[in-house]
């Protein structure tokens, strides 16, 4: 695979990371837990960051742009939903749909640190030095937001999702995000 050709895997999955984590924090937002759509904000903010630094690197370094790609729509919003208010959710889908949200998000994440560790072992392979240290800094931060969604998930899992408890968080969550955003 061509330099060109891995930049381009990265930068279309970055993108559809982006969509996801919008996506996500329309969900959360959806069932009034704001905790959990802050947190979803904040990586979208921090991954978009990610995203130019990744786009400026591949232009300063071979004088290219990235070639787009296409990708699908994540769709993480169940379409059904379209069709509600907040009003209309129970306690019981909600449950359900906090446990789906995190799944969803650790499968993410597990998917983009292999396609980040792969990129880079190929990148490194092609003598490609510079390109695989940059994104082996990728894989850091991805194996970092990995190791926090499945702390997560095990955690609510632990707790069977009871909903009282995901409920209290939301607040202490919400402004730890939002004090993280203010820092990017």
């Amino acid at each position: 695979m061509t330099c060109e050709e891995i930049f381009e895997k990265l930068s279309g999955h970055m993108i559809k990371g982006l969509m996801i984590h919008e996506q996500l924090a329309n969900y959360y937002h959806f069932l009034n837990l704001s905790g959990y759509a802050y947190c979803h904000e904040y990586h979208f903010m921090k991954e978009s960051c990610s995203y130019r630094k990744l786009c400026r690197y591949y232009i300063t370094h071979y004088n290219k742009l990235i070639p787009e790609s296409e990708f699908d729509n994540p769709e993480v919003i169940p379409e059904s939903w379209y069709q509600h208010t907040r009003e209309d959710v129970d306690s019981n889908t909600k449950r359900n749909a906090v446990k789906q949200g995190l799944v969803k998000w650790v499968d993410w994440e597990m998917k983009t640190k292999k396609l980040y560790s792969d990129m880079y072992k190929e990148v490194l392979e092609n003598g490609n030095v510079d390109a695989a240290c940059f994104i082996k800094d990728m894989v850091k931060d991805v194996s970092k937001e990995l190791k926090h969604a499945n702390s997560y998930l095990l955690d609510k899992e632990a707790i069977d999702y009871d909903m009282s408890v995901i409920i209290q968080e939301q607040r202490d969550k919400k402004e730890y995000y939002k004090g993280k955003m203010e820092e990017i």
